[in-house]
């Protein structure tokens, strides 16, 4: 299931039941899982790992080297789960510092011309949509949602089942559960909590926190306390107060810069 004239090196480790398109390109010490399918000029470098049942559409790069100045030749890796879709010219980058990864959980889509820089870190179930850029060590939680056209700064971390409006520029922190749009975080991410099978108490309490954060003129200490006091037993609660009191860009705007009305939750 090689295509003759694809260029698969000696090197590479490929599994059972592979497909590899015309013209693609498997490097030296590149790992393909079982069941994987890369299509036509897609090409997988050296150091990366491509896990089971994932599919590389037409003209992907994985792992090419990080457009990092501090980056020096060293030996560092691009990790893609199981069960994954990368569509047409995706490219992911390696990371930076000797042994670091850039990692990309099971069940994760990235459309077309999206890109990860190095040391980017997806968690399962998270969905890129096209033409999105994410900088070096952004983190995106478990089930997220990037719309399209949306430039994330370096080092920023978006929240499990958050979710970027398209055309987004997002520069601090946001919060698991919420929803942001035109720069600004304007609610919760109603439809995205309901379709993960969260519970009606548990979205309660998400819209309670939200409120309370961003709603309640507090600011972040008194915020975080009085979310804990107010819902001590809530996981969905104490998710959303640790994100907060972990963040180290801070939090991205709750109140709208454009016509200064209350978000919607």
């Amino acid at each position: 299931m090689i295509h003759p004239t694809a260029v698969v090196a000696d090197g590479a480790s490929i599994g059972d039941n592979v497909e590899i398109g015309p013209y693609a390109i498997i490097e030296d010490d590149a790992i393909i899982g079982d069941n994987c399918s890369i299509a036509a000029h897609a090409v997988v470098m050296k150091y990366s790992e491509i896990g089971q049942n994932s599919t590389i559409h037409h003209g992907a790069v994985i792992g090419n080297t990080p457009q990092d100045n501090h980056f020096g030749g060293e030996q560092s890796y691009v990790k893609i789960g199981s069960n994954c879709i990368i569509r047409e010219y995706v490219t992911i980058h390696r990371g930076t510092e000797p042994e670091s990864v850039t990692s990309v959980g099971n069940n994760v889509m990235l459309m077309a011309l999206s890109h990860l820089a190095h040391n980017v870190t997806l968690a399962d179930g998270a969905t890129i949509t096209n033409s999105s850029l994410l900088g070096g060590y952004v983190y995106v939680g478990e089930g997220a949602f990037i719309s399209g056209g949306v430039m994330i700064h370096q080092f920023v971390q978006v929240g499990r089942l958050a979710m970027v409006g398209g055309g987004s520029l997002v520069t601090q922190d946001i919060p698991p559960f919420c929803m942001l749009q035109f720069g600004d975080i304007r609610g919760v991410n109603s439809v995205g909590l309901k379709r993960s099978g969260m519970s009606p108490d548990k979205r309660q309490d998400v819209r309670r926190a939200y409120k309370t954060f961003f709603r309640e003129g507090l600011n972040s200490g008194e915020a975080i306390t009085k979310i804990r006091e107010s819902m001590p037993d809530s996981p969905v609660a104490e998710e959303f107060a640790g994100f907060v009191e972990g963040t180290k860009r801070g939090i991205q705007g709750g109140e709208s810069r454009h016509n200064k009305s209350k978000a919607q939750i």
